[in-house]
């Protein structure tokens, strides 16, 4: 059984193709300015100083359980980029807005209640160097029973491809604008100067890829039933990516 190329197979091989040496004979200067041009690849895509990428934004979805303040929020997870919502049965609760963690440890002390939850705090969890460091969710007032809540959210900072993540974020479909990227920043490390073909064929990918997902974009169809947000399009009529995240006590 064949194996599957992955992005990072494809990226290497490309670049291995662009400078003309074969990755087998590559010393270990030149694999790290390939990591290196890799990233640069990455980074021009994501934070083009153009548009922000629906797939850079999908919701984290959660139930919550009776009692339970703190929930672990995904390790890519930058910040909510609008409030939380309640989803499926409880749709009709209002939204839950956010509030600095220090005003809610202070609701907290003051109010020590349980019930629907109508704020919501974001607190780094500590590290030990052991393990990633990650964000939680802290609810308020104290959820009293299970509510199934979810909430768009910006995608931190892309980590670079590797054996273990060998894939590029926004799917196949943006496979090729990250190769040329990735091109672009090769031709610019480890060509000559007045090379430009590679960025501008990065360029016009950009602009390409851009115009394609602005047309994907979520658009207003109509009221399908249950409420609106005041006057705000509705997250939960909108297509997105979905993160089913753990909790942590």
């Amino acid at each position: 059984m064949m194996s599957e190329t992955t992005d990072y197979d494809l990226v290497k091989s490309e670049i291995a193709s662009l400078i003309g040496t074969p990755e087998q004979q590559w010393d270990a200067r030149t694999s790290t300015d390939v990591e290196s041009v890799i990233r640069k690849g990455i980074e021009a895509v994501v934070h083009n100083g153009l548009h922000q990428w629906s797939w850079m934004r999908p919701t984290y979805r959660f139930r919550t359980a009776d009692g339970q303040r703190r929930y672990t929020l995904p390790l890519d997870f930058e910040q909510f980029i609008d409030a939380i919502y309640f989803d499926g049965d409880e749709y009709s609760y209002p939204e839950i807005t956010q509030l600095p963690s220090s005003r809610l440890m202070q609701l907290y002390t003051e109010y020590e209640n349980t019930g629907v939850p109508t704020r919501y705090g974001l607190e780094v969890t500590a590290h030990d160097g052991t393990t990633q460091q990650q964000r939680q969710l802290v609810l308020h007032p104290t959820p009293d029973g299970e509510y199934s809540l979810a909430g768009p959210y910006q995608v931190g900072p892309i980590r670079n491809l590797s054996t273990a993540r060998p894939y590029f974020p926004g799917g196949p479909e943006n496979r090729e604008l990250f190769i040329a990227s990735c091109l672009a920043a090769v031709e610019s490390k480890f060509l000559d100067g007045s090379a430009t073909d590679k960025r501008e064929h990065f360029q016009s990918t950009l602009a390409a890829a851009i115009w394609r997902d602005q047309l994907r974009q979520a658009r207003n169809l109509g009221q399908m039933g249950g409420r609106r947000r005041r006057g705000r399009d509705d997250y939960r009529w909108k297509l997105g990516t979905t993160y089913l995240g753990t909790t942590d006590a």
